[in-house]
């Protein structure tokens, strides 16, 4: 297998994501009907699986994916980089808080000529099977290639994991004598400065809410400025509201509401988003953080004291507001370019 052909097969997989996400029933001349009606039946089950996971949520990850599958953009972002011609194992131990969030990093290791053990999330255990399933219709030999769910990680070269930060240091002392890339909790922040448009405020609310705000890149924290008014905000937002019916978010912010109001801490509530005043960066679900500023430079200085904890800055020049949740192929999980250390690792 040459990354070439893995090229061509990621590419030829991506139309079949763009049109999973946007159309009933698609249909494909190069997979078999079996496995876009598997598609099919899984996103529209996820949500009995994972109360989060809601076809609307499923389908724009799928179409985030199908973003990076083609040919130019493949090519341009593995060329750089080492191809280790599948002779090294890499373990995947991956999230499972938003649909195939892990799935860049089976990307990675594929393109960066890795056998994989990919260890699933109990949270996400349907989706990215059936983008393997695809790849192995194209070329059966992915299947041995790429081991779903071994029982147990082994003979591995290197391990890239995903989770909280209480986990973090279990995996750190378990994998000291691996190569190891391991990533904890993160969150994005806002800096508004009290001129944003009802369209930027709106688009800021994508930020908040896509995926119930359960990513890294879901906006957790608002900088505004001294005496800054929420009314617009809401307003912006309101449109948003049906997050409430989501059964798993609608307890979330019960509780948080209950628990706040019992202890007498101020808020600003809306009806399905909690405000509450406070530096601190990682608020509860359902709840959104903001401290204010007098001058951006404080604004800034937070930013700088915290980055290794902040994912991305919405409504900045490098991501706009509402695109915090649609990632360049190129943009890596805590800054830390995955196909460079991958290059490295064994080095």
């Amino acid at each position: 297998m040459t990354r070439q052909q893995l090229i061509t097969d990621l590419s030829t997989l991506g139309p079949l994501l763009e049109c999973l996400s946007s159309i009933e029933n698609p249909k494909s001349e190069v997979f078999t009907k079996e496995l876009t009606e598997a598609f099919n039946t899984v996103i529209a089950r996820e949500i009995y699986r994972n109360g989060w996971f809601e076809p609307r949520e499923v389908k724009q990850a799928l179409k985030g994916i199908s973003s990076w599958l083609n040919t130019a953009d493949l090519t341009s972002f593995a060329s750089p980089y080492a191809f280790q011609s599948f002779r090294p194992s890499l373990g995947l131990i991956l999230a499972g808080n938003i649909p195939m969030v892990g799935f860049h990093d089976v990307l990675c290791g594929m393109l960066s000529g890795y056998k994989l053990q990919i260890k699933l999330s109990s949270d996400d255990q349907q989706l990215i099977p059936l983008l393997i399933r695809g790849l192995t219709e194209l070329n059966p030999a992915y299947a041995e290639l790429i081991q779903i769910n071994p029982q147990k990680l082994s003979g591995f070269d290197a391990v890239i994991g995903t989770g909280n930060d209480s986990t973090l240091l279990h995996l750190k002392s378990y994998f000291k004598h691996t190569p190891h890339l391991l990533r904890g909790n993160r969150t994005s922040v806002a800096i508004l400065r009290g001129n944003e448009t009802p369209e930027e405020l709106h688009a800021l609310g994508q930020d908040i809410f896509q995926y119930f705000g359960r990513g890294c890149r879901n906006v957790t924290h608002l900088i505004v400025p001294e005496g800054y008014s929420f009314n617009a905000f809401f307003e912006a937002i309101l449109p948003f509201q049906a997050v409430i019916q989501n059964n798993k978010y609608g307890n979330n912010y019960d509780y948080n509401r209950a628990i706040h109001l019992l202890s007498n801490q101020p808020l600003l509530d809306n009806g399905f988003l909690l405000l509450m005043e406070s530096n601190a960066l990682h608020p509860p679900l359902a709840m959104i953080h903001y401290h204010t500023y007098t001058h951006v430079s404080e604004a800034l200085d937070y930013i700088a004291a915290n980055r290794d904890k902040i994912q991305c800055i919405s409504g900045s020049d490098e991501v706009k507001f509402g695109t915090t949740q649609e990632p360049r192929i190129d943009e890596f999980a805590d800054g830390i370019n995955t196909m460079e250390w991958l290059e490295h690792a064994l080095k």
